[in-house]
């Protein structure tokens, strides 16, 4: 098992850790692996996420195409996507959770071009998506997909038919329609000399596991230094604050700003394993 980082750029010889940053990653045996921002997979507009609380589409944060060791939901499903709301400060709108959950519209909610879509959604919902909510009941989800839905073209979100009053950036949260960042290539390459790769991360040593800046040891400070900040697959995991719990070797840790994502400066957790979801800043 290898674990890997993520670079981000049009070249492999100029990528960063972060998209629109200045600061440089070279990347081992450097490939294409899918992108960040913008568009997302080939799903279907239809299908594509949608706030729980505003019932405005999801931010696509990255498409991500895996390593075959990472493919933890079945070989045949190569990739995921993530979206993005950012709705914990965001203003409700009524019935919208409902209708997601599957709730049949009423006559009313039928007739409202907004509500019949987000009606909609949930008819077309992807079957293999998976509601991530925060510690602060902020909405996320993750889709795995298939080598077809990777490959095919990626598609914009919805038309906007937003009602008034769901204009205000403070009311609204993050959405397709307004926040999309722009649309980066993600590469991913080796990462060579992680003493973690292939080990559950876990506190207090348990299984080997040796958590970032728990060692004097030189030559790991400097190859903690080197990591971080940097979004990955397996090895190390760097949280801003305690290491989450059940955790696996396959994990995903994925930093503020990659794809719009707004953590506060903070950085994720997404296990592809166990299911763990965390962020912290």
């Amino acid at each position: 098992m290898k674990a890997y980082d993520l670079g981000f750029g049009e070249s492999a010889d100029e990528l960063t850790v972060r998209p629109g940053k200045t600061v440089g990653i070279d990347l081992p045996d450097a490939r294409v692996a899918g992108w960040c921002g913008g568009r997302a997979p080939g799903i279907g507009a239809a299908s594509w996420p949608r706030s729980p609380v505003t019932g405005l589409p999801m931010t696509h944060v990255i498409t991500l195409g895996l390593p075959e060791d990472y493919r933890r939901k079945g070989a045949d499903l190569v990739a995921i996507a993530f979206f993005h709301a950012d709705d914990h400060v965001a203003d409700g709108v009524e019935g919208v959770a409902e209708l997601l959950a599957g709730t049949p519209p009423t006559a009313e909610q039928a007739a409202d071009p907004f509500l019949a879509e987000v009606a909609a959604t949930a008819a077309a919902r992807h079957p293999r998506q998976r509601d991530l909510e925060d510690l602060i009941g902020g909405a996320h989800a993750l889709i795995w997909l298939t080598a077809e839905e990777f490959a095919a073209p990626r598609i914009g979100p919805p038309a906007d038919i937003r009602p008034a009053g769901l204009g205000d950036r403070y009311r609204r949260g993050q959405n397709a329609w307004d926040d999309s960042a722009p649309e980066i290539t993600v590469w991913i390459g080796d990462r060579p000399g992680d003493p973690n790769t292939g080990i559950a991360p876990a506190a207090g040593g348990v299984g080997g596991y040796v958590e970032a800046w728990s060692s004097d040891d030189e030559e790991l400070s400097a190859f903690w230094s080197s990591e971080e900040g940097v979004s990955h697959l397996g090895g190390t995991v760097m949280p801003c604050q305690r290491l989450p719990e059940g955790l696996t070797p396959y994990v995903f840790e994925l930093e503020d700003g990659v794809g719009g994502l707004n953590l506060g400066g903070g950085n994720a957790q997404i296990d592809l394993e166990s299911g763990v979801f965390d962020w912290a800043q």
